[in-house]
């Protein structure tokens, strides 16, 4: 008899590797006597597959699906910011040039004639003559067109336009009484236009002016500066460019102000 016999003559039994076994019987109702055991072989599932050869798959690079194209569309995004910029930039310069064609223009005030309502280099909006709401009143600063013949010097000024203080209206007779002006027989009461330190007159009176139907009376608020209507008289309606209205710069700076 063999080592490997078991007493009754049975087999060993052999494991799922091929090896013998113990020699023991795995239950009690044993194989019959002359019958082979039956070979049991392990198979692997797809899931107990070695975990070191997870995830490497073997898919052709070419069907790799692409990454979406961020860089395309953030220059797109970038480019159409661009185009609306540049757009709003040119209406906003085409707005400015028809404001200042037809409705509002910029000026700069010469020298110091209008002290110390206005001084030299002030930046002030003019509305256009013919976009005044009513007619030009005793008052209200004007920037005119000053006649070819001058007679005086305008301090700071470049031989442009001119800004000054309507006091006399067409068909007004305006003089003067030392220092108190006249129109039409009544006292001039100017609200405090006039710089103080000057007085109402100053050194140069006013004649007796009868203005035409379309003439103003123009005064500086500094009445030292004799630069106005009583030097070369009364201005038409024709040479008014428009009303002052507001201050927006002074000295270089941002300055806001109602005139």
């Amino acid at each position: 008899m063999s080592p490997s016999s078991s007493d009754n003559g049975d087999s060993a039994p052999v494991m799922a590797d091929g090896h013998p076994g113990s020699g023991t019987t795995a239950d009690s109702g044993g194989h019959r006597h002359g019958e082979a055991a039956p070979l049991v072989t392990a198979v692997r599932l797809p899931h107990e597959l070695d975990y070191r050869l997870r995830g490497l798959g073997a898919e052709p690079t070419d069907q790799i699906p692409a990454t979406p194209a961020r860089t395309d569309q953030h220059q797109h995004r970038r480019g159409s910011l661009l185009v609306k910029a540049a757009l709003f930039l040119a209406l906003t310069v085409v707005a400015v040039l028809l404001l200042q064609a037809f409705v509002i223009q910029p000026f700069a005030v010469p020298g110091n004639a209008m002290s110390p309502t206005l001084q030299a280099g002030d930046r002030i909006l003019v509305v256009k003559s013919g976009l005044l709401e009513g007619p030009i009143r005793g008052g209200d600063i004007v920037v005119f067109h000053p006649p070819r013949s001058l007679g005086c010097t305008v301090v700071g000024g470049r031989g442009g336009d001119l800004v000054l203080r309507v006091v006399a209206l067409p068909g007004d007779t305006i003089w003067s009484v030392g220092e108190t002006i006249f129109v039409d027989g009544r006292l001039l009461r100017e609200r405090g236009w006039y710089s103080p330190r000057s007085g109402q007159v100053g050194s140069t009176p006013i004649r007796s002016t009868t203005l035409g139907r379309d003439q103003y009376f123009v005064l500086a608020d500094n009445r030292s500066d004799a630069c106005d209507s009583r030097v070369f008289g009364p201005i038409s309606t024709s040479s008014v460019v428009g009303e002052g209205i507001a201050v927006v710069g002074r000295h270089g700076h941002v300055f806001l102000g109602t005139l």
